[in-house]
């Protein structure tokens, strides 16, 4: 009995070394952003009177297939999609907070899908419709 836990603890070593092995220090993210938790926490503002639910920067590149806010910054710096109609102080001094409509992001996850760009990588930005798109649906939402 001795020699069997003797081999499970030198198990847990590099053979010849006593060097212990250790598990990998960082693993791939293999989630698969769900679609629909994106609207979990909407921000709810008066606009005109009114509430009305508005979302970050963080919550749109959810539903846009789990992108990061700094590529949902990128694509509004570069012109992939408009800047948006809605920004509230921050508490930052660097800037404002990008708000956008429940409207506006279900119609961008609509034409994503429809166009191809949820599928990250799938196909350029550039060889589809998706920014003539976007900017058609800001300007309907805005009239």
């Amino acid at each position: 009995m001795a020699y069997l836990s003797d081999m499970k603890a030198a198990a847990a070593y590099y053979p010849g070394s006593r060097t212990p092995i250790q598990p990998p220090a960082r693993t791939l993210n293999t989630r698969v952003p769900d679609e629909n938790a994106w609207d979990a926490n909407p921000k709810i503002l008066k606009v005109g009177g009114e509430d009305r639910e508005f979302f970050t920067v963080g919550q749109l590149g959810a539903a846009l297939g789990g992108r990061k806010p700094v590529t949902i910054r990128k694509w509004e710096r570069t012109g992939v999609i408009p800047k948006p109609t809605f920004r509230k102080p921050s508490d930052d001094p660097r800037g404002q907070r990008r708000l956008y409509t429940r409207a506006q992001i279900e119609g961008m996850i609509q034409i994503a899908k429809e166009e191809g760009v949820l599928v990250t990588h799938a196909k350029p930005l550039t060889s589809t419709r998706f920014t003539e798109r976007v900017v058609a649906l800001f300007k309907e939402l805005a009239a």
